[in-house]
C-alpha cells in the first residue's frame, strides 16, 4: 500500500516505494473520469512495452473483473504510458474500476458492497498471477 489514508502521493513516490520494496506485482486501483458522462467501463492497463508477467496480470485481473461484473462495460487490457507503468521494476498493472463522471456508475462506486467486490476481483486476479509464478 502507498498509503493508509487519504493523503496525496505523487506518482514518483508511489514508484520509487514499489522500487525499493521489490513486490512481485504492482497494482495501481483508480476511478476513470471522461467529459462525455455516458461513458462507462472498466480498463486493466499495462505499459506500452509490457512485460509478459504484466499482460498475464493484467488477463488474470481482467478475467474476474468479467466474472464479478458481467453486466458492466469491458474495455479491455490497454497499452499506456502511465508512469506508474513506466517507472516500476516489476510487472504492473493499473486498474481503472469504472468512470466517476457517469452518474450512473459513480453511484455504483459509492455503494461500499460494490467497492469490496471490486477489490475482492482485483486481489483474486491478482492472486491467480502470484500462484503461477511461485
Amino acid at each position: 500500500m502507498t498509503r493508509k489514508k487519504d493523503e496525496y502521493v505523487s506518482l514518483e513516490q508511489r514508484s520509487l516505494m514499489a522500487n525499493i520494496k521489490r513486490p512481485d506485482l504492482f497494482v495501481s486501483i483508480h476511478c476513470d473520469a471522461y467529459h462525455i458522462k455516458t461513458v462507462s467501463g472498466m480498463t486493466v492497463h499495462v505499459y506500452q512495452h509490457p512485460s509478459m508477467g504484466a499482460l498475464q496480470a493484467a488477463k488474470m485481473i481482467e478475467r474476474q473483473l468479467l466474472i464479478h461484473f458481467p453486466q458492466h462495460r469491458h474495455r479491455g487490457i490497454k497499452k499506456s504510458n502511465f508512469h506508474v507503468l513506466r517507472e516500476t521494476q516489476m510487472p504492473a498493472v493499473l486498474v481503472e474500476c469504472e468512470f466517476l463522471s457517469n452518474p450512473d456508475t459513480r453511484k455504483f462506486l459509492r455503494e461500499p458492497e460494490n467497492q469490496k467486490r471490486l477489490a475482492q476481483a482485483i486481489s483474486r486476479g491478482s492472486f491467480r498471477y502470484l500462484e503461477g509464478i511461485k
